[in-house]
């Protein structure tokens, strides 16, 4: 049982020996490592020869502290895994709510930004279009349009003034011909007033010329 007993305890020695570090409490190697613990407990062990092969003779209180502060070391490696496992938890919820706070901050940033950047697209689009009669309108679609308007009310002056133009014309050249006319028959009354007035003068003398006539007509009946 006890050769059992030592090899479980060389297993556990070869597996931890490289790794473990932590202080022995047993009075006269108190500062001794497990590793050195061992090649002490070798060194101090007297060796037999049985069946053609070596074996360690070794102290039952002596590999009882042996087991003893390889358990002690086990319990303080597994208290001080459970103690890295606890402050591995509270570690990990702090950086569960650190990522959360995080997260949050980032929605936050990402809601400023998309706020932003809808104020910057509402501003450009207030610069690059303005309001017609209600209708949302690109500014160089007004510009355009714009001048077409303007272009086309000006055609539409031109032809306006052309057409009044040759209007005044022709109403400049019925004035003239009315006018003309006018002095035409103008001309044309005053000729037959004197036309009719002399006539007048010559009915009057024949007249004139009747009377003597039947006055002397008279004086010859007489």
């Amino acid at each position: 049982m006890k050769a059992i007993s030592f090899s479980l305890l060389l297993s556990v020695l070869v597996m931890t020996a490289g790794q473990a570090q932590a202080p022995t409490t047993v009075k006269d190697r108190a500062n001794y490592s497990l590793q050195q613990q061992f090649s002490s407990l070798k060194f101090r062990s007297s060796t037999e020869m049985k069946y053609n092969q070596p074996h360690k003779v070794v102290k039952q209180a002596s590999l009882d502290a042996f087991f003893k502060n390889v358990q002690d070391t086990l319990r303080a490696r597994q208290q001080s895994i459970k103690n890295a496992g606890k402050e591995t938890a509270v570690k990990l919820a702090q950086t569960q709510k650190e990522l959360a706070d995080q997260k949050a901050q980032v929605q936050a940033l990402q809601e400023v930004n998309a706020q932003k950047e809808r104020q910057i697209q509402q501003g450009a689009h207030d610069v690059a279009s303005l309001s017609v009669l209600g209708i949302d309108m690109d500014k160089q679609v007004y510009v355009i349009l714009s001048l077409v308007i303007i272009l086309a009310l000006a055609a539409v002056a031109a032809v306006f003034a052309v057409m009044y133009k040759n209007s005044n014309r022709v109403t400049e050249e019925k004035i003239q011909a009315y006018d003309e006319l006018t002095e035409e028959f103008k001309a044309h009354k005053q000729l037959a007033r004197e036309r009719e007035i002399k006539l007048k003068r010559e009915q009057q003398s024949e007249a004139n010329k009747v009377e003597e006539l039947k006055q002397q007509l008279a004086q010859l009946r007489n």
